[in-house]
C-alpha cells in the first residue's frame, strides 16, 4: 500500500493551527485527496475538534496528554486514518504548549513507522505579533512560556509566519529582519490561514524538501515543565438555554461571552494563550477566538435560532486553573441573573504535568 503523507504543524497557543489545518484539508481535498486530521489536548472537550469535525474530514482527537507522552495513541490514530479511513494525507496539530517534537515524534516515526508514512518537514506556525513580543525583549525566552516558544522555533524544519492579512508593511519588514538575525538558515513561509493565501506554496515546499526532522533543540525539561506549569487549562461543555424559554440571540451571545472574559483578563492582567468558544444549535454553529487581551475577537460561522445550544469553552492562560474556573463561574452566575442558564455537561481545569515522552532521541535518524 502506498505511504500516507504525514504533516505535523507545531506552534504556540494562538498561532492559528486549527484554521490552518482546516484550510489545508480543504486545499488537499480540492486535489482529490482524502484527508485525516489529528487534534491534541491535555483534556477532552477541544473546540478545535468540534470546528474541524463540521467539515467533510476524518478527525481523530488525542486527549488527556500530548502526542509525545502518548506516542502509541498518536500512531494508533494515524494508522486508523491510513488503513481504515484510507486517507491519502494526515495533518496533525500538537498541543500548543509542547516542544521537543523533533526528538519525540519525528525521529521515532522515522525509526519505527517509515514503511507506513511519508513524513514531510516539521512546520512551526508563528503568530507574528507574539514573535515580535518574545524575540524583541531581552530575557523573555529564558524561562516560562517564552522558553517553550523559543524551543519550538529552534527545532522547526520550516518556519511558517501566519496572519499576513493582519500585518502592515512595517511589521513584515521587522519580522523578516528578526528571523534573518535569529534563524538565518531556516526556510520561512508567509501565509494567511484565515484568507487561505500562501498555503499551496507552503505545502509544495514541504513536499519538495527531503530534509525532515533535521534539528534537535536542546531542551531543559525542568525549565520546560516549569513553563507548562505556569499555564492554566480550562475545558468546559455547557447546554445553554433561557429559563423562560425565550430565544437567545446566539451570535450576540457568543461575542458577548468572549468580551466578558476578555474584560476580566484585561483587568486581572492575565496573559492569554487563547480563548475559544464553539456554539452549536441544530445543524449550524458559531465559533469565536481571542489570542491576546489586546487583540480583536474573531467570530465565524452561521447564526441560528434554536431554543438551546451546546457551548464548548477552551481557555489557555498564564493563571492557576482554579482562577480560570472562578472567572467563568462568575460570568455564568451573571448570566443566571438574566435568566440564561448553563447546564454543565463536562468540565476540566488543570495545569499540564511534567512531560514524560515515550521516546526521546538524542540524534537525528536518517
Amino acid at each position: 500500500m502506498q505511504k500516507t503523507k504525514l504533516i505535523f504543524v507545531g506552534g504556540f497557543l494562538g498561532a492559528g493551527k486549527t484554521t490552518l489545518l482546516g484550510a489545508t484539508a480543504k486545499l488537499l481535498q480540492s486535489r482529490g485527496e482524502k484527508v485525516g486530521l489529528i487534534t491534541n489536548d491535555q483534556a477532552k472537550g477541544l473546540v478545535d475538534t468540534h470546528i474541524l469535525s463540521t467539515d467533510d474530514t476524518e478527525v481523530q482527537e488525542i486527549a488527556g496528554s500530548c502526542f509525545c507522552c502518548n506516542f502509541d495513541g498518536l500512531m494508533e490514530a494515524a494508522l486508523y486514518l491510513r488503513d481504515t479511513a484510507q486517507c491519502d494525507s494526515i495533518v496533525a496539530e500538537p498541543v500548543g504548549s509542547c516542544t521537543d517534537l523533533s526528538a519525540t515524534l519525528m525521529q521515532p516515526i522515522k525509526s519505527y513507522h517509515k514503511q507506513y508514512f511519508e513524513l514531510v518537514p516539521l512546520s512551526v506556525l508563528v503568530d507574528p505579533f507574539r514573535l515580535k513580543e518574545y524575540l524583541n525583549t531581552d530575557g523573555k525566552t529564558d524561562e516560562g512560556s517564552g522558553y517553550i516558544y523559543l524551543k519550538q522555533l529552534q527545532e522547526a524544519d520550516h518556519l511558517v509566519i501566519n496572519k499576513t492579512d493582519l500585518m502592515d508593511d512595517a511589521l513584515q519588514i521587522e519580522i523578516k529582519e528578526l528571523l534573518q538575525k535569529r534563524f538565518p538558515d531556516y526556510p520561512v513561509h508567509y501565509l494567511s490561514a484565515f484568507k487561505e493565501e500562501g498555503i499551496n506554496e507552503w505545502i509544495t515546499a514541504l513536499n519538495e524538501d527531503p530534509k525532515v526532522g533535521i534539528r534537535l533543540a536542546e531542551v531543559d525539561y525542568d525549565l520546560y515543565a516549569e513553563g507548562e506549569a505556569l499555564m492554566g487549562w480550562y475545558n468546559a461543555t455547557f447546554m445553554v438555554s433561557h429559563s423562560k424559554r425565550l430565544l437567545i440571540p446566539w451570535a450576540e451571545f457568543n461575542l458577548k461571552f468572549l468580551q466578558l472574559l476578555q474584560q476580566v483578563f484585561q483587568h486581572e492582567k492575565i496573559a492569554i494563550g487563547h480563548l475559544k468558544t464553539f456554539l452549536k444549535g441544530g445543524p449550524s454553529h458559531l465559533n469565536a477566538n481571542l489570542t491576546g487581551t489586546d487583540r480583536e475577537i474573531s467570530v465565524q460561522g452561521t447564526p441560528f435560532s434554536e431554543a438551546s445550544a451546546r457551548l464548548v469553552v477552551n481557555i489557555r492562560a498564564e493563571a492557576p486553573p482554579r482562577l480560570l474556573k472562578e472567572i467563568v463561574d462568575d460570568i455564568v452566575d451573571a448570566y443566571a441573573d438574566h435568566h440564561i442558564l448553563f447546564d454543565t455537561i463536562e468540565l476540566k481545569h488543570l495545569s499540564p504535568g511534567r512531560p514524560t515522552p515515550t521516546y526521546r532521541y538524542a540524534e537525528v535518524e536518517k
